[in-house]
């Protein structure tokens, strides 16, 4: 049921739907005439209680700012307070079913790594794996701003002068075109209007409405509240700072002291297969920020990577007949490296190991960095066709169920041929990212 509400057309009442015009995808403007006319608001009164601060978070945990790109479709239901466990929005007038993000896995993963840059000052960790039923907030990437009923609009979120707990804020992609860094900054004015900020008179700041000033990052500055010309803040005074607000409310990014850790927990050191049989390559990576990339190699060559979790599992068809050497690289935001073990598995023509060698002592790999309770991905060493344990993501995080995957070549980094290897890649949840040739 929506709150008590009454709708004002004096200039920005206390909750404001922040829509991105198109033309110009980094402003944000109100529903009404989007193309034709400045800014102007459609206002919505909610009680106050909505608008608090942010769930308390246990001792050591980030801020968790979810990117969701609505894979396999996603439906959210109208009413209030927003909840973003349920798929509930305060904001839409009806249910609506959004379609999956239309640009494919490589620019989801520069989305993701535009939006992690524009947070990286802040204690808040941007996934795009579901952390319900963890707190944190939502920003649903997909659809259409027609779809969800702001026609013409890149972006919308609830406002409220404060934060509003568990907020689903939306950004069309749809509505935008198949420009990564804009539509991460779009994720980045909507999600802090969810938080309590305002459109902001200053080009270089992700909460404006002016452009053609190169990236746009928070900045650590007291700028005029503003669209097109400045104007006396809606939440108090007459200027903000949309820098210092997010560092009061998440704090600082925690430093990265430690390297990560990665291990191939499938196949083991030592194991056959016979010609033809497919091996299932399960890894487990762990780091005390983040893992943010795994690149898997096979005979020292790059065979796929992964740019975001879930990393793996992964399968290798048509090995040919001999010794192979599988390895995966991890990285963390801070450009910190491990290496795993190498492991070795045989191709032979009856799946047993070659004269001399051994059928591994079932013990896996062991990576370097320090291992946590609960890692971005790997498994409890058995595998299974099905893929059913979901091995790949951390406890609690769910998974949507398996993806088929597709045959393709692997290519390495020095643009050697790796052709001769090729990954059935089974995602959980989404297909494996692959290095395209550059």
């Amino acid at each position: 049921m929506l709150p008590s509400m009454s709708v004002s057309t004096r200039p920005f009442a206390r909750v404001l739907l922040s829509l991105v015009v198109l033309g110009a995808p980094s402003l944000a403007v109100a529903a009404d005439d989007l193309s034709a006319r400045p800014p102007r608001g459609t206002y919505v009164w909610v009680s106050q209680d909505a608008a608090a601060s942010p769930t308390p978070r246990a001792e050591g945990e980030s801020h968790v700012l979810y990117l969701n790109r609505c894979e396999g479709g996603e439906t959210i239901t109208a009413g209030w307070p927003d909840d973003n466990t349920i798929n509930r929005s305060g904001i839409l007038s009806g249910t609506v079913d959004f379609p999956p993000f239309p640009f494919g896995d490589d620019a989801w993963d520069q989305v993701v790594q535009h939006t992690r840059q524009i947070y990286a000052p802040f204690d808040v960790l941007v996934t795009d794996v579901d952390p319900s039923p963890m707190p944190h907030d939502e920003a649903l990437v997909c659809g259409s701003g027609s779809l969800a009923g702001f026609s013409g609009a890149g972006g919308v979120a609830p406002f409220s002068c404060g934060v509003i707990d568990k907020s689903i804020t939306f950004t069309f992609p749809e509505s935008l075109g198949n420009d990564p860094r804009t539509i991460a900054e779009v994720i980045a004015q909507e999600a802090a209007h969810a938080w309590g900020l305002e459109h902001e008179h200053k080009c270089e700041d992700p909460m404006t409405y002016l452009s053609g000033c190169g990236d746009k990052t928070y900045q650590d500055g007291d700028y005029p509240c503003g669209e097109y010309s400045p104007r006396s803040c809606e939440c108090g005074g007459q200027t903000q700072n949309s820098y210092q607000y997010i560092m009061g409310l998440f704090g600082p990014a925690v430093p990265d002291v430690a390297d990560p850790s990665a291990t191939i927990v499938a196949p083991h050191d030592g194991d056959a297969f016979a010609i033809g049989e497919p091996v299932d390559i399960v890894v487990q990576v762990d780091d005390d920020i983040g893992v943010t990339h795994v690149a898997l190699f096979l005979d020292g060559e790059l065979a796929t990577e992964a740019l975001a979790a879930p990393f793996g599992p992964w399968r290798a068809s048509d090995l040919p007949e001999g010794a192979h050497e599988l390895t995966i690289e991890a990285s963390d935001g801070a450009g910190k490296t491990t290496l795993s073990p190498v492991v070795t598995v045989s191709i032979t023509a009856d799946g047993q190991p070659p004269a001399g060698g051994s059928g591994g002592d079932g013990s896996g790999s062991d990576g370097g960095g320090d291992d946590g309770p609960a890692g971005d991905g790997g498994a409890d060493g058995d595998v299974d066709d099905g893929w059913g344990d979901s091995p790949a993501l951390p406890p609690g995080f769910g998974a949507d169920g398996m993806e088929a995957g597709c045959a393709c070549n692997g290519t390495g980094g020095t643009g050697s041929d790796a052709s001769w290897v090729l990954l059935g890649l089974l995602g959980l949840g989404r297909s494996l990212r692959r290095r395209r040739d550059r």
